[in-house]
């Protein structure tokens, strides 16, 4: 992976957000996400999210230490300033003094200290931000780090890649305690480039936007470096499957079926055939890599945590019909279950549809799951980088 920084842009940038009264620590910090957004290879559909801490003065004349974080469901590759909030930086820093925050709480909090109340919710992650203390910081999901971040010693393979230049962050759930958790990494080793977050992604900062950005660079490079190393894994025999246009109609039948008169019945697929999703629903551990679940917790929202796997459509498609069904009818009692568990002893929570937004199909590929076409692809591509993760 190659930086992208252009110094001639990064200033026509800053001269440009000058002209509608954006300070440069903004405008560059700006230009920099744009460049992270650009490139599906480290964050996709919104994933991802960067700050940058600024001093600025209040009504009264007094200093004021806010930060400037990415905005919940703003999209990298094409945010604006406007799309990162201003949030007070001292309140947020005065949270880490407490042994518990639940989500609601947190967000609560966020809000309260918004500088402009019209202002988009802050990112989920803004207390990460806040409680590492550089300037700039960057944080992606990255699918080669995601490869190294998601083996079952990933502690180990993240110290033989990186050594003491970054410190692995065990797997928790985003928010407070990862939050508290990436702040005792980085005071535990001050010279830090970044941070890897097992199961989740990677961080990096710095003291300026160009540092920042390029640290996260150099640390996916490595990490490609590193997987380019590996033995050439075989691929599997092809797969022999009925015509796409032949299945898909009656997968469609088995959604909508499932779906009953409680969830939406009209879907559309997005099928991807490329040679890394063939290689992934081809192979004989199909099932067994569908059932570990999402790569990142960001994906989550867009796939489900895995995705619908499939028997092969070949020979008597009636027969696979009425296998779909049965596939698709345990896929929405195991996602109930699976909500009612977690669900159990929290604050309210409304289930969302129980419906797969990713089905694995053995001989044709990944298709992508939506109530639009614009759905349906973003949940392939995600489907695909999953697929990649894994090969």
């Amino acid at each position: 992976m190659k930086s992208l920084w252009d110094e001639a842009d990064a200033r026509s940038a800053v001269d440009r957000y000058a002209a509608a009264g954006v300070a440069e620590a903004l405008a560059l910090r700006t230009y920099s996400a744009r460049l992270l957004g650009a490139d599906r290879r480290l964050v996709l559909h919104g994933g991802g999210n960067t700050s940058v801490k600024t001093t600025s003065v209040d009504l009264f004349g007094r200093p004021l230490d806010a930060i400037h974080v990415k905005g919940s469901g703003r999209d990298l590759a094409t945010i604006e300033p406007e799309g990162q909030p201003a949030v007070r930086l001292a309140p947020l820093l005065e949270l880490r003094a407490l042994d518990s925050l639940s989500d609601e709480a947190m967000v609560n909090a966020q809000r309260q200290n918004l500088l402009d109340t019209a202002a988009p919710n802050p990112s989920l992650e803004t207390l990460l931000h806040a409680f590492i203390p550089e300037t700039f910081i960057d944080h992606t999901h990255a699918i080669a780090v995601l490869a190294l971040a998601d083996q079952p010693d990933p502690a180990a393979v993240i110290e033989a890649v990186y050594g003491a230049r970054v410190a692995c962050v065990p797997y928790v759930m985003p928010g407070f305690d990862l939050a508290k958790r990436a702040a005792v990494a980085c005071e535990s080793c001050p010279d830090l480039e970044g941070l890897i977050l097992v199961g989740h992604g990677a961080v990096s900062f710095g003291a300026n936007a160009r540092d920042s950005y390029e640290r996260m660079i150099v640390l996916v490079t490595a990490a490609e470096r590193h997987i380019a190393r590996r033995p050439a894994i075989p691929r599997p025999a092809p797969v022999a499957a009925a015509p796409a246009h032949d299945v898909l109609p009656r997968l469609r039948g088995a959604i909508g079926h499932a779906a009953g008169t409680r969830w939406p019945d009209r879907w559309v697929f997005d099928l991807r055939d490329c040679e890394t999703a063939r290689a992934l629903v081809d192979d004989p551990r199909l099932a067994d890599w569908a059932a570990r679940g999402v790569a990142t917790p960001d994906h989550v929202i867009r796939t489900k945590r895995e995705p619908l796997v499939l028997g092969a459509p070949a020979g008597d498609l009636a027969a696979w019909t009425g296998e779909a069904r049965r596939a698709v009818g345990d896929f929405v009692l195991a996602y109930e279950r699976y909500f009612q568990r977690n669900a159990a002893g929290v604050a309210a929570r409304t289930q969302l549809d129980p419906l797969p937004r990713v089905a694995a199909i053995p001989g044709l590929g990944l298709a992508g799951i939506g109530r639009s076409a614009a759905e349906a692809a973003i949940a392939a591509d995600i489907a695909v980088s999953w697929a990649e993760t894994l090969l």
